[in-house]
């Protein structure tokens, strides 16, 4: 299978108009010429939202009807996470275990076959640990895509990374964040190589590499031309966007204009 161009739903989410939720944007992703979408589950972590409510199950019944009617295929989904796992309370860590089971749930119920989930600030043994009991919580199996970070104080590296995925296997894979990890300082291509066949899913997006702007490709300081190359010869699933905040200070009126231009570059990209 060759690369395709798919995207998180927070694509458009943020504007000088206010927030929108993936129920709002997934008709418009499809009106616009999107067939493959990264469900975000993040949005639990906005204040007042629907999906910490007893609607909760309405609004997933909603995302299940949208992805028929508009024949889409939800490629990936994306937990919440804590900030700092390890420094929270009993109570707080429970509420987070919660929202991250409710979320794969989701997941595995909407047909979508891996979740990113962040690591958590700590040791590889932590994490070890912090995914074991992810998956052992489990209602319904789903695979687990653990998201390469962008600081020193986190889980960055690919070997880190593959040792922590390897032995959760086969219920833990890897996503590479190539924002993050051009923040890191990381060789991106050489990570890709690294990865291998336990690279599952991708966040594209780009940056200065000192920030995590979220930056449709080209528009930051990341080598494309060496990276999707590498992509190329090593992953053989979707190009997916998490580049949320490159257009948010634009008005809602635009977000047609903005999502063709997301097409174009992943035209692009896919010519590289």
């Amino acid at each position: 299978m060759q690369l395709r161009i798919s995207t998180n739903t927070n694509l458009t989410a943020f504007s000088r108009d206010g927030k929108r939720t993936m129920d709002a944007l997934i008709p418009i992703y499809a009106g616009s010429g999107y067939s493959f979408l990264d469900l975000n589950f993040c949005e639990m972590m906005n204040p007042g939202s629907v999906l910490n409510t007893a609607n909760a199950e309405s609004y997933i019944w909603t995302l299940k009807s949208q992805k028929t009617i508009y024949a889409l295929e939800y490629i990936q989904a994306h937990a919440p996470y804590p900030r700092d796992y390890l420094s929270l309370s009993e109570e707080e860590r429970r509420l987070s275990d919660e929202g991250i089971i409710r979320s794969m749930r989701w997941a595995a119920e909407l047909g979508i076959p891996h979740i990113v989930v962040h690591p958590i600030k700590g040791s590889i043994d932590d994490n070890i640990r912090y995914f074991t009991a992810l998956i052992e919580k489990q209602q319904k199996p789903i695979r687990i895509a653990i998201e390469n970070m962008e600081t020193r104080s986190e889980i960055w590296k690919a070997d880190d990374l593959l040792a922590i995925a390897s032995s959760l296997k086969p219920a833990a894979g890897l996503c590479l964040d190539t924002g993050h990890a051009h923040i890191a300082g990381e060789d991106i291509p050489a990570f890709i190589e690294k990865a291998g066949e336990m690279l599952i899913g991708t966040h594209i997006a780009d940056n200065n590499g000192r920030e995590d702007q979220h930056l449709l490709p080209g528009f930051g300081t990341i080598e494309w031309e060496r990276v999707i190359p590498a992509l190329k010869a090593n992953y053989s699933g979707f190009l997916n966007y998490e580049c949320m905040y490159f257009n948010r200070h634009l008005p809602q009126i635009l977000t047609e204009d903005v999502i063709k231009l997301s097409l174009a570059v992943g035209e692009w990209l896919l010519s590289l």
